[in-house]
C-alpha cells in the first residue's frame, strides 16, 4: 500500500511542472504599449478594495471608493495617472466604476459674445 502511494505522488510531481509550464503564472501588469489612450483625463472611483501595479510590478493597495485618474486602457486593465508624486500603474478594469454627476473638478462654461 505504502509503494503504491509513493508511485502517485512520483508521477503526480511532474504532471503538476508539465502544467504549471503550460500555464505560466505570471504577476506582472500588462505593458504600456498595450494601452489605448482616451483624449482627456476620466475620473473613476474604486468599487472594490483592489491594488495599483507599476510597470516594476510593485503593487500598492487601493481602498474602495478611491478615485482615480485614468488616461488609457488595454482589454483587462486600466492606466491610472497620479498628478502628484504618487506612482503610475494598471487597475483592473472590473474593479472601477466611472464617476457620474458631480466632479471635484469645476467646470465653467464659457459664454460667447458677440462683438458690436
Amino acid at each position: 500500500m505504502e509503494d503504491r502511494r509513493t508511485t502517485k505522488r512520483k508521477s503526480l510531481i511532474p504532471c503538476l511542472i508539465i502544467l504549471a509550464s503550460l500555464f505560466p503564472l505570471d504577476a506582472r501588469s500588462g505593458s504600456i504599449d498595450e494601452v489605448t489612450f482616451v483624449n482627456k483625463v476620466e475620473v473613476y472611483e474604486t468599487i472594490v478594495d483592489t491594488s495599483l501595479i507599476t510597470q516594476e510590478g510593485k503593487r500598492f493597495p487601493i481602498a474602495k471608493g478611491m478615485r482615480l485618474n485614468v488616461v488609457g486602457f488595454t482589454t483587462t486593465e486600466a492606466f491610472v495617472i497620479s498628478r502628484m508624486d504618487k506612482p503610475n500603474g494598471l487597475v483592473r478594469k472590473t474593479d472601477i466604476s466611472p464617476i457620474r454627476g458631480e466632479s471635484g473638478i469645476r467646470e465653467e462654461i464659457i459664454k460667447e459674445e458677440t462683438l458690436k
